[in-house]
């Protein structure tokens, strides 16, 4: 597939995904509210909707106070669209430094191996479920933290090809903290070290009780087909 392709079959899915509701998605916030654990209850509840070798689909529901911790999408594409509740998204995109120059080699490896990278970060987003959806590509906003806001907030998750996935190299998640930011004008640089998987993140899962993935599309390419002869 051309480049030009697969930047079209992107931004139609994004467009797609811009129309998503929880009530497509059968997501019952109060039922979830209401599920009690023994000792401290897990700050995060996947919902796994599909999954194969190319992408995986699924639902984020963040208890309130809670985030997912700031982590990165190795050669991943991803669509994120808030469908309940209230989110704060803080997202990095990596500098890539020019390998011409001696001194950015050297520059280079030496963060490498000291698990570091040198990140741009941008300003950070409020987004709700009227909010478009939000994006991340291998180059673009690819390193990113979502918070909770004033409540539970639900999102649902398109990310190609999955974690873990053999294809085009390694596909671990890996976790960051922000070391140091230097501010110049609207531009803002920071270091991000990679950290162990954070002690206070972990998750518990949930049924998807929504429909299958091919009848959920079906619904919301129609919600879409509807919403683009309104705009004429």
């Amino acid at each position: 597939m051309s480049v030009s392709k697969f930047q079209e079959n992107f931004d139609k899915l994004k467009l797609l995904a811009n129309q998503l509701t929880a009530a497509d998605v059968n997501l019952n916030l109060e039922k979830l509210k209401l599920v009690r654990h023994k000792g401290r209850s897990p700050p995060v509840t996947y919902i796994n909707i599909y999954e194969d070798p190319h992408v995986t689909i699924g639902i984020f529901v963040l208890k309130p106070g809670e985030k997912l911790p700031l982590h990165d999408h190795p050669q991943m594409y991803g669509i994120l669209k808030v469908i309940a509740g209230t989110a704060r998204i803080q997202s990095y995109t990596v500098v890539k430094k020019s390998l011409p120059c001696t001194e950015n080699i050297l520059s280079l490896l030496e963060d490498r191996f000291a698990n570091r990278l040198s990140a741009i970060k941008l300003p950070e987003e409020t987004v709700n479920e009227k909010s478009n959806a939000c994006f991340l590509t291998p180059d673009e906003r690819n390193i990113h933290e979502i918070h909770s806001v004033n409540g539970f907030a639900a999102f649902l998750d398109i990310l190609s090809p999955p974690y873990d996935s053999t294809d085009e190299g390694e596909r671990t998640c890996h976790y960051y903290k922000e070391e140091k930011t230097n501010s110049a004008g609207e531009s803002c640089t920071t270091i991000l070290a990679t950290i162990p998987s954070p002690p206070e993140y972990w998750n518990d899962t949930a049924m998807y009780e929504g429909p299958r993935i091919s009848y959920l599309m079906m619904a919301v390419r129609l919600r879409s087909s509807n919403y683009v002869k309104k705009s004429y």
